[in-house]
């Protein structure tokens, strides 16, 4: 769902680049296609011929363009798109324009919304009326908002938070992290809640869509900053994320148990997470660590001809090929950062992952102490191949016997980047063996193989993965290898061949329980015929590795 501050954004980039005054010249699009269901719309559009774009407003998720008399208001659903003076004529999957507004300079196209045809007086008064309520505006008032969300005190949260004539602009994003902020249920009831804690669920609301509006707008990744939506654990106390539809409409609805209590008398305001306090917690510059502030290579970016949000990975812009804009390096100086002020600058203070090396206990005057020898020489083995024992570490092991370090210890541990693997399972020609291979001092192996596939060229446990593209294999699932995108194998395998089959003799569909319960989270087999159709096929699915999916919003 493309939210308020995305509609904000469109409504900016059109503002600046679309210079008014001009004429419109012709409309084109699947809206003004010559098709009986059209039939009427092709008419409708015909009276804007010769009017004068007079500028754009936005209101939420509304977007209105006024042509004299006459306005345009459209709504970008959920996978609206808007792009200006574009020769590509097609989104990004694929679909054609639904409207394209051809003036005498300029050419604006919308993809995936709705258009409808308004009275600009109409528009206007709507605007001027719910503008004080607009998350994204800067004539948002508070107390307007909390006054119109105490008249709703019979409804859940989560249902007022999303309704467009309380809070307009707040899409799911913002509601599931606005609620966790407050520490509050997503079903808790507004006459539940305190003056006080009402104003703070507004300006965490408020905040939130900001901190979305300024993400957005620069380019940085916003999944960065989420606490609950689309993760599996929560990212203030690391416990389980319920996922379940709620609330009137069934929305998708991500909180923590933990975090978040149904009794708003338990919630201490003082006592919640630092990101409440301002919008600009992420962006201050004598914070400690920054490693909550995703790196420029791991950031998604706007394209600045199209303003398409692209995947980091992308070196061209997937709509109009633009290149990537480039960004100035800033050069390194330690006085810059509070964070390493105060330390050594050796290289072992990298703050990395530590390379391999071997820990021995040394018996001193004073007690046992450890010393860690590591090899600094750079090293070409990948992460996830265990490498061979090299010569290097041989030579610190005979350092550290020649030391009287005590080594004869048999399962001493060997940091790796792929693991610990006790020494004394260590083959003498040098190689080590799999971490399901290695057998555990009893004689047994400590864990059977994964239940899902492992991809051939690395030996790992795959993931599951949903089709999201346009075609016949929509919503299908498929294994894939678990590395990150630079480091993937061609590992692919239908996970469906591994499903059972229904009474139709048909592949079962995976389902994941979305009500509230003990079985809330877990995965099922069903038959994949549609509803009045479908067999009484049922069987519970193994949550093992890779098999637990997360539902989309």
């Amino acid at each position: 769902m493309v939210e308020g501050p995305g509609c904000t954004l469109n409504g900016e980039k059109i503002r600046s680049k679309v210079q008014r005054g001009q004429k419109v010249k012709r409309f084109s699009g699947t809206l003004t296609s010559k098709t009986p269901r059209n039939a009427t719309n092709m008419n409708n559009f015909q009276v804007f011929l010769g009017c004068q774009y007079t500028g754009v407003e936005t209101l939420g998720k509304e977007l209105f363009l006024y042509f004299g008399q006459r306005a345009l208001r459209v709504h970008f659903g959920m996978d609206g798109s808007m792009r200006i003076n574009q020769a590509e004529q097609k989104s990004r999957k694929g679909l054609p324009a639904v409207l394209e507004i051809h003036l005498t300079n300029d050419t604006v196209c919308f993809f995936d919304s709705t258009v409808e045809i308004r009275l600009s007086e109409d528009c206007e008064q709507r605007v001027r009326a719910m503008e004080s309520l607009d998350v994204c505006s800067s004539k948002f008032i508070f107390s307007h908002v909390e006054e119109r969300m105490r008249s709703q005190s019979l409804r859940m949260l989560c249902d007022v938070l999303l309704d467009q004539a309380v809070l307009p602009g707040v899409g799911n994003i913002i509601k599931n992290e606005a609620l966790f902020d407050s520490g509050l249920h997503p079903s808790v009831k507004v006459k539940q809640l305190t003056d006080t804690q009402v104003h703070h669920l507004v300006k965490m609301t408020r905040d939130f869509s900001l901190l979305f509006y300024k993400c957005r707008k620069t380019g940085s990744a916003l999944n960065k900053h989420y606490k609950v939506y689309k993760r599996p654990h929560c990212g203030q106390c690391n416990g389980a994320i319920t996922v379940c539809r709620l609330g009137d409409n069934g929305r998708m609805t991500y909180f923590c148990n933990r975090c978040q209590t149904l009794d708003p008398s338990e919630v201490n305001l003082s006592k919640l997470p630092t990101r409440n306090t301002s919008v600009g917690w992420t962006y201050q510059g004598d914070m400690s660590s920054n490693d909550h502030v995703a790196k420029k290579e791991e950031e998604e970016w706007a394209c600045q001809l199209c303003t398409l949000i692209n995947q980091p990975r992308s070196k061209a812009c997937d709509a109009c090929l633009t290149p990537r804009p480039e960004v100035p390096k800033e050069a390194f100086t330690p006085e810059s950062s509070l964070f390493t002020s105060g330390l050594i600058k050796y290289p072992c203070n990298a703050f990395t992952k530590p390379p391999e090396g071997i820990k021995v206990n040394r018996r001193a005057v004073f007690g046992t102490s450890t010393l860690m020898f590591t090899d600094l020489s750079p090293k070409t083995n990948p992460v996830n191949v265990p490498p061979p024992l090299s010569s290097t570490n041989s030579q610190l092991n005979s350092l550290a016997t020649a030391r009287g370090a005590s080594c004869s210890q048999p399962h001493k541990k060997i940091r790796l980047d792929h693991g610990l693997v006790s020494t004394g399972n260590i083959p003498k020609n040098g190689n080590y063996s799999s971490p399901t291979q290695i057998k555990a001092p009893t004689g047994g192996t400590t864990k059977s193989p994964p239940k899902c596939p492992c991809c051939v060229s690395h030996g790992l446990p795959s993931v599951l993965r949903v089709v999201t593209k346009q075609g016949e294999n929509k919503g299908r699932q498929f294994f894939t290898c678990s590395l990150p995108r630079e480091r993937q194998c061609n590992f692919f395998e239908w996970a469906d061949a591994h499903f059972p089959s229904c009474h139709h003799a048909k592949r079962s569909l995976m389902r994941t329980v979305l009500k509230l319960g003990p079985n809330n989270g877990r995965n099922f087999y069903v038959c994949s015929f549609p509803k009045g159709k479908q067999c009484e096929f049922f069987q519970w699915a193994e949550n093992g590795p890779g098999i637990a999916v997360l539902p989309g919003c």
